[in-house]
């Protein structure tokens, strides 16, 4: 990866409408732009490449609330275009996800955020699988997207090199009151 230059305006990598208001990750430091100088696992030579501290931020009006600070975090794009946060609908919350790579060999990890629809309340969402809670979401990039499906969360599990494929995709339950998706037992 080369640096190309470093921007110490706060800038917008990704927004989308959510709820009465709007989504957004904004630098919140220095941020370096740069390129690939070589294909991997990330993506192709010359590709975009980002990297700051970055804050997830929901405005409504002219409120600012901070939701989470990402340090260190690296994008990595075909593209200069922001980003818009991928959303999942379900009846009691919409989550929203961002994800900054769009390739990698290890899968895609995702933050996940929610705006409840009664309250208009935005919050990090984490994620609970066998007792483990997680902040991000680790899912496939060749197989679907995660989707809702009858109010649960699936989401397809990633392939690394030499890795074996799980036949069945990981199934979640939203847990609104804690802020989570509980990992449903096969």
């Amino acid at each position: 990866m080369i640096i190309d230059s470093v921007n110490d305006a706060q800038t917008i990598r990704a927004r989308t409408a959510a709820g009465q208001g709007e989504l957004l990750m904004i630098s919140s430091g220095p941020e370096e732009r740069g390129h690939l100088n070589v294909s991997s696992n990330y993506g192709l030579e010359g590709e975009q490449t980002y990297q700051a501290d970055y804050s997830i931020v929901y405005r409504k009006g002219n409120q600012d609330l901070e939701l989470s600070k990402l340090p260190a975090f690296l994008f990595v794009q075909p593209t200069d275009c922001i980003l818009d946060f991928a959303r999942v609908s379900f009846k009691e919350a919409d989550m929203y996800l961002p994800t900054p790579q769009y390739k990698s060999g290890h899968g895609l990890v995702g933050y996940a955020f929610a705006i409840d629809k009664r309250s208009g309340e935005a919050f990090p969402l984490s994620f609970v699988q066998d007792g483990i809670v997680q902040d991000t979401l680790v899912y496939a990039e060749l197989q679907p997207a995660p989707v809702n499906d009858h109010e649960q969360l699936v989401v397809f599990s990633p392939v690394g090199a030499g890795g074996e494929p799980e036949l069945e995709p990981r199934v979640y339950i939203l847990d609104l009151v804690n802020h989570q998706f509980v990992a449903r037992k096969n």
